[in-house]
């Protein structure tokens, strides 16, 4: 598919109506290439977990470790909060469910079977709040007999209030690389002054595809190559939402500005946040993503801030929309400016090696041997045709003794829990949030 692309052009007047009415703004075009019932990336099920596949999460990647902490991490909030009756974990957006299945299993056997890891056990459930219906099949293959134990509520917080919430009294709020798939509008300088939004409009040789036609374009084998894409600028009051959202955030792009680096506004991040605040009476959340604040997002390129593809690949959103994840970096400033909105303060902002620290969870040594033999049996298992994901997976890991004992798998082990400890640099950053 070509990638080509026109930049900066921009339209005003009746044209720039007809684009805004025809065409999808760069946050619509990406959501489509997620989420689309006919080509999105998330609801077609094309996404791809571990080993072979197009990422990994830390979850996955330091399974069973990263449940271990989330089991101890809310053991310890269901006691902050008088040990009641009833307590839940609630994670939005569970991916394959690797995080639950592992939060299970540690509630289930636990270092030391206290009485009182007992009565946190009884009192606690699983919840799952998930968007894509593919994902919520994904979760449950994965879990097995377990998912007897979790409750899903297939819901978009992003775009509306749950309406079981609140859920319980108490809970804890686990947010994984959620925010980071949300898609973004694009926002610059517009050529002819003022603050401007991306609007795209594909190509198919010299016609333009609406948004109506192009999931009927890609679908079509001989057709989808031939594509092409143009970058349109409008004036963002053709989008007041979103002009209201930087208005609010960053006013001083208002302040006549000719240049400014591009900025990615996402008005459902605050939505998010907002709807996932109601979902208990009293607790806290976990936020945990690719991002930074506010400094970084008014000075950093647009490379830095969206990403398409694999890691590190480089790949631009238009190279293959629909069967390219998207991610973008996370403006953590809009969340805590909005949860202290909702009534929830931060209690951390930093390396997500705060939260082993707060569970008491080391990822040591002797942590790394456990994972990499779970990476291992998990691979063989998908060698012999066990478990959701063997199709890929059974490619995915070679054993080369250049890269020592274990091959690449004991590598990224390594590689992995060292960037969870802040021993590589890296954008994952943790966000709490606790009410006020």
């Amino acid at each position: 598919m070509s990638q080509s692309m026109t930049q900066f052009s921009s339209a005003v007047g009746a044209e720039a109506n007809r684009i805004a009415r025809l065409f999808p703004s760069y946050r619509d075009f990406v959501d489509d290439a997620l989420f689309h019932p006919a080509w999105g990336y998330y609801s077609t099920g094309r996404v791809r977990f571990g080993e072979g596949g197009h990422y990994d999460t830390f979850p996955i990647a330091l399974s069973p470790y990263f449940g271990r902490m989330l089991a101890r991490y809310a053991y310890r909030c269901w006691r902050r909060a008088g040990k009641p009756q009833r307590f839940e974990i609630c994670e939005l957006g569970a991916g394959n469910g690797q995080l639950c299945l592992d939060t299970l299993l540690a509630m289930s056997k636990p270092i030391r079977q206290t009485q009182e890891w007992q009565r946190f056990a009884g009192a606690t459930r699983y919840r799952i709040v998930e968007r894509s219906v593919a994902l919520i099949e994904r979760q449950r293959a994965t879990l097995g007999p377990l998912a007897a134990r979790v409750r899903w509520l297939r819901a978009d917080l992003s775009r509306g209030r749950a309406r079981q919430a609140p859920f319980a009294e108490h809970g804890l709020i686990i947010a994984n690389e959620v925010l980071d798939c949300l898609a973004h509008h694009k926002i610059v300088p517009h050529p002819r002054g003022g603050v401007g939004v991306a609007f795209i409009v594909p190509h198919l040789g010299q016609r333009t595809v609406s948004r109506a036609e192009l999931a009927t374009t890609l679908s079509d084998a001989t057709k989808r190559p031939l594509l092409s894409f143009a970058e349109v600028i409008l004036p963002v009051a053709h989008l007041p939402h979103v002009e209201s959202f930087i208005r609010r955030h960053y006013p001083e792009l208002f302040g006549g500005r000719r240049k400014f680096a591009p900025y990615f506004a996402c008005p459902e991040i605050g939505e998010i946040v907002r709807h996932s605040s109601d979902l208990y009476a009293h607790g806290e959340a976990l936020w945990i993503d690719y991002g930074d604040l506010r400094d970084f997002h008014l000075r950093a390129g647009e490379r830095q801030k969206v990403f398409a593809g694999p890691p590190r690949s480089g790949a631009s959103i238009y190279r293959n929309p629909g069967g390219d994840d998207i991610t973008f970096m996370v403006d953590f400033s809009v969340v805590e400016s909005v949860a202290g909105d909702a009534g929830m303060r931060v209690a951390y902002f930093g390396g997500q090696r705060e939260l082993a620290r707060r569970s008491g969870v080391r990822v040591d040594a002797a942590a790394r041997e456990a994972i990499l033999k779970q990476r291992m049996l998990s691979w063989i298992l998908s060698v012999v045709g066990v478990g959701p994901e063997q199709e890929w997976r059974r490619s995915g890991l070679t054993w080369d003794r250049r890269a020592g004992k274990g091959g690449h798998l004991r590598h990224d082990v390594r590689r992995a829990a060292d960037e969870f400890n802040g021993m590589i640099t890296t954008g994952f950053k943790l966000m709490i949030l606790r009410r006020i």
